[in-house]
């Protein structure tokens, strides 16, 4: 990938240079230092570098994660697509664990022919989806997961999974609703998972874990996670 240049026309500014290639005003600062002294002053038949060969990583690490009900989709900062992961959240009908709170646990505000996968139920403990919202996934070296056998709890999932994080009163709301956190995990191949975003195949959480992995070497923090649900469900 060779440099990419902008020729600077009568009415740019640097910062609708930046929306118009997709950078930020930062990295053009950072890839011209002519333009540190005093940013906004360009003039017209200037050479601003837009990008250079070091750019092409950035199409490896990821601008957000959305999961949308029925799938997990991992964008780039380019703007494309990395992956689509069939994904699930909440108990379907005559789930396992739905029974096991309604005959073990005596939940009578639940009901076993009900299937709580539909966003309308991600207020309910326990069986429905996670709600919708923002929330976040810290990077960590080489992804450890949160919630395995490996972790020490003994309460392994699967390919296991690593702990949303939610702003403070996303978290005040969900404790007043009784939860105390969410995962995005596998499954471990049982049909739904309450409150979580439970990845359907053990090998997309393989490649999942990888793809973090890269992102974090590269210098990545901390990755987006959007909950959105069509209207109209």
């Amino acid at each position: 990938m060779s440099d990419k240049v902008h020729v600077v026309v009568r009415g740019d500014t640097l910062s609708g240079i930046a929306k118009k290639y997709g950078t930020t005003l930062a990295r053009l600062i950072q890839l011209n230092p002519h333009l540190r002294k005093n940013p906004h002053r360009i003039l017209p038949e200037m050479e601003i570098r837009i990008s250079d060969k070091t750019d092409a990583t950035d199409a490896l690490k990821i601008s957000r994660m959305v999961f949308n009900g029925k799938e997990l989709i991992v964008y780039s900062i380019k703007g494309g697509v990395l992956a689509r992961y069939p994904a699930t959240s909440g108990l379907p009908a005559n789930a396992s664990h739905l029974k096991k709170l309604i005959e073990e646990e005596g939940r009578k505000d639940l009901k076993i022919d009900t299937d709580y996968t539909r966003p309308s139920y991600q207020h309910v403990k326990d069986a429905g989806p996670i709600p919708k919202g923002d929330y976040g996934l810290r990077l960590k070296l080489n992804m450890p997961y949160d919630k395995s056998v490996a972790a020490g709890d003994l309460r392994g999932w699967g390919e296991g999974g690593w702990i949303l994080e939610e702003s403070f009163w996303a978290k005040l709301d969900n404790l007043w609703g009784g939860r105390f956190g969410f995962f995005l995990h596998h499954d471990g191949g049982n049909p739904g998972t309450g409150g979580c975003i439970g990845l359907k195949n053990a090998k997309d959480m393989k490649k999942l874990k990888n793809m973090l992995i890269r992102a974090q070497t590269l210098g990545q923090k901390s990755v987006p996670i959007e909950v959105r649900y069509h209207h109209g469900e």
